[in-house]
């Protein structure tokens, strides 16, 4: 049951050309140890700090239309100093900059994470933050759901048929090395990553957890729309709600068959005013 988007909307259009899908990869550290085993590694046994590796991304409009070929992913590689340092990150860094100042919405997989290393970057550099704009987390949406493993790549296995490019721990050792072989092989597993797999997850699965849904809704729109798809809903009975006793006109989403129902009760002047919430 994938999310059905419209278009030829013009708000829609204009929406989904600023929701941005992304992923990153980060570079390896070297630590001084002792040997093997478990251990808690200081800050201080760090011969070198964590950097961007490459950054992959592409909007939900340009993915929908021109498919993997609209995903950009950004490299260390293309820096002036990649020679010197394979893990100089500031060309990187401004230019990804952009991409999140102009961007709406953000999609990532536990996007915390990717956020997380891009705005720690942006600190240290002494950079302001982006322009603010919405996370939205193709993980935390699925916290309310017991799956095996909602790992991006299980997930993509799962429930669409895709997977990550195959790759192992050497492919880290060698972009570490600055080899550039290893930076185009890991820019595209880092492209895969947001098409095949973040991009095809979140399609997949924006209908199950409306409340934390991105909200396609365009409120000039006179009609009773879903907060998913920013659609219309049709009529679809009452509700009856035990708990206060009242009855309220229920919806439906007929492209994916999820439940709203109205805010105000049907002997309120409010009913059918288009104010609804998903029903779960």
């Amino acid at each position: 049951m994938n999310l059905k988007l419209n278009y030829k909307d013009p708000f829609i259009k204009r929406i989904t050309k600023r929701i941005v899908a992304l992923d990153i990869e980060t570079s390896l550290v070297t630590a001084q140890v002792f040997g093997t085993g478990n251990q808690y590694i200081k800050a201080s046994q760090l011969s070198d700090q964590t950097r961007l590796l490459t950054v992959a991304y592409g909007s939900i409009y340009d993915m929908e239309h021109s498919g993997k070929s609209a995903v950009k992913c950004l490299s260390n590689r293309h820096s002036k100093e990649f020679k010197k340092n394979p893990h100089d990150d500031t060309d990187l860094l401004r230019k990804i900059w952009k991409v999140l100042d102009s961007a709406e919405v953000i999609i990532a997989h536990n996007a915390q994470f990717d956020q997380g290393w891009i705005n720690g970057r942006f600190l240290e550099l002494g950079w302001p933050l982006p322009s603010r704009y919405f996370l939205f987390c193709t993980y935390q949406n699925l916290r309310p759901f017991k799956l095996t493993s909602k790992k991006l790549d299980e997930l993509s296995q799962t429930l669409i048929g895709s997977a990550k490019l195959s790759t192992d721990f050497d492919l880290w050792v060698r972009c570490s090395r600055g080899e550039v072989a290893a930076f185009k092989q890991m820019e595209e597993y880092n492209r895969t990553d947001v098409y095949d797999t973040l991009f095809m997850v979140w399609k997949r699965t924006a209908y199950y957890n409306p409340m934390k849904a991105i909200d396609f809704t365009n409120f000039k729109s006179k009609d009773i729309v879903c907060r998913v798809d920013g659609q219309y809903l049709v009529e679809d009975g009452t509700y009856f709600n035990r708990k206060n006793q009242k009855v309220y006109n229920q919806y439906k989403n007929p492209r994916s068959g999820q439940l709203y129902v109205d805010k105000y009760n049907i002997r309120s002047k409010l009913a059918g005013t288009g104010i609804v919430k998903p029903k779960v």
